[in-house]
């Protein structure tokens, strides 16, 4: 008489071979996923161009520096960081932050409109400008003079007068970070005291004359 394999036996055999199969292939799955997620954080991590960009990031400043330079001396508490609001208004603040002589202090709304485009990507809006002899700074580095021109702020910062260093420049998938360090440097003394720290994020436009447009910037003064 032929014996019977209980079916329960037969049962536990096949479960026994399917997880036999289907363990390799989970432990295979979960490899793949860490390789995966390994060369997504690569490719996140940010990588040091400053010699590279050195130029053209210390251009971008020249352009800017006055405009971190009056916000750090005059409208920011020791210890403090102020992400800047980059409204319309602002970006023309911004993009008046070269230091002018007196004579240099009048332009066209077009070329002023043209140096804010290149900065930003984006037109500025004169219209939204104050309508004034000259700029009353801090509040404002940039008025409307008359219907063709805006006059920007002026001055000398005489014995003591802001340095700047850049420390950095990052690049991190599409978005690029540069960092200036900002000394008062004291002329009379022969001596420099820490001001503060400027961080500009931005991005790339082969439009623009510096090769970038600022996307954001954060202001923090040395306590």
């Amino acid at each position: 008489m032929k014996r019977r394999t209980p079916k329960l036996l037969v049962s536990f055999f096949i479960l026994a071979i399917i997880l036999i199969i289907a363990v390799p292939s989970t432990g295979f799955a979960a490899k793949t996923t860490v390789s995966t997620v390994k060369a997504k954080n690569a490719k996140k991590q940010s990588k040091n161009v400053t010699v590279k960009y050195r130029k053209q990031m210390n251009r971008i400043l020249e352009a800017t520096q006055l405009y971190y330079s009056i916000r750090l001396n005059y409208s920011m508490q020791s210890g403090e960081t102020k992400k800047i609001k980059l409204t319309s208004l602002e970006k023309q603040n911004v993009a008046a932050g070269r230091q002018v002589l007196e004579g240099q202090s009048r332009i066209t709304n077009f070329a002023f409109s043209q140096r804010v485009k290149e900065l930003f990507g984006a037109n500025a809006r004169i219209a939204s400008l104050s309508f004034k002899t000259y700029p009353e700074t801090p509040k404002e580095l940039v008025v409307r003079c008359n219907s063709n021109y805006v006059k920007l702020a002026v001055g000398e910062w005489g014995e003591d007068y802001p340095v700047y260093k850049l420390k950095s420049v990052t690049k991190q998938g599409k978005k690029w970070k540069a960092v200036f360090k900002v000394n008062m440097y004291d002329a009379y003394a022969d001596q420099t005291q820490p001001l503060g720290k400027v961080t500009l994020t931005l991005k790339k436009n082969k439009k623009s004359s510096y090769g970038f447009n600022i996307t954001g910037i954060t202001l923090r003064r040395s306590k």
